[in-house]
């Protein structure tokens, strides 16, 4: 009876423990969605093209984590560039993709693509990882995702849209849900710090000979390079957490979270680029806040 009980509460310290991780992920991840979306509007202020902002964050992405490797006392082997392969090709397709899109066409028309990846996810991890998607997370997946529209079609026209633009930023979609995918995958056998390292370098290489290439070339003031690094520190940081939080927390949860990105974005963009917010954003900011909140503290009641 004494070991029965014993092994209850086992079972409920390890429930206790995940449901902990599952929140401390959530909470990563908002952090980081929430720097993506102020990542965005620099992409936008920087004046480079947007195969040379991919190219010059992504070689000072893996400047970064290298030091983080290194500080951390951690080491990367060859195995660990091996089973980041994928993640690290997905990843560096979707940077150059987006960023691109965001110099053909305007950011709101390429948020909105965007904010169809949880939308696509949903459908697929249950096959893939095996999780339960309840019909709370659909609801609050649903109602966030209207927010979410309803915030970035707020943002008076810009007048530059292009189907080129949206071509490239429905290309950047696929490539985002394919490195959530890789991402959460490899992150069963690979360490977050060593996961970045990897993922980093491999999209550096790949992006490179395809911006030089393009003839977009290496350019740019040594302010254009300074906000590049910041780019690469702060919002790319946003990566660690979130690959981090994968080991934790449910993809559809991280996924549907990320629709948090065009608030941020708008919240940016009214210091930075001077953009008024309209009455229309702020009652979609406060839906997809409502949504996401509705579905997180379902989750944790679960």
């Amino acid at each position: 009876m004494i070991i029965e009980d014993e092994g209850e509460r086992d079972i409920l310290t390890r429930a206790t423990d995940r449901n902990e991780n599952s929140r401390l992920g959530a909470a990563a991840t908002t952090v980081a969605v929430t720097a993506w979306g102020f990542g965005n509007v620099l992409v936008k202020v920087i004046p480079l093209s947007g195969p040379t902002i991919s190219m010059q964050r992504l070689w000072l992405g893996t400047g970064v984590a290298l030091i983080v490797l290194y500080v951390s006392g951690r080491r990367i082997n060859w195995s660990d560039f091996r089973l980041s392969m994928a993640g690290g090709v997905s990843f560096g397709l979707n940077v150059i993709l987006f960023f691109t899109a965001i110099k053909y066409t305007s950011p709101t028309a390429a948020t909105v693509i965007e904010t169809l990846q949880p939308a696509l996810l949903l459908t697929v991890v249950g096959g893939l990882f095996g999780e339960k998607v309840s019909s709370r997370a659909v609801i609050g997946a649903l109602v966030a995702l209207a927010g979410a529209v309803v915030v970035v079609l707020g943002v008076p026209a810009a007048g530059h849209d292009s189907l080129f633009g949206d071509f490239l930023a429905f290309l950047a979609l696929l490539s985002y849900c394919a490195y959530f995918v890789t991402s959460k995958r490899a992150r069963r056998r690979v360490g977050t710090i060593e996961y970045q390292v990897a993922i980093m370098a491999i999209a550096a290489v790949l992006v490179t000979p395809i911006v030089l290439l393009t003839g977009s070339g290496i350019n740019g003031t040594v302010n254009d390079w300074v906000l590049v690094l910041f780019m690469a520190a702060v919002p790319g940081g946003g990566h660690y957490l979130v690959n981090w939080a994968h080991y934790h927390t449910e993809l559809s949860t991280i996924s549907i979270l990320t629709l948090l990105t065009p608030v941020a974005t708008m919240l940016a963009a009214y210091p930075l680029l001077g953009e008024s917010v309209t009455v229309a954003q702020v009652v979609g900011t406060a839906v997809v806040i409502g949504a996401l909140s509705y579905l997180v503290i379902g989750a944790q009641r679960s």
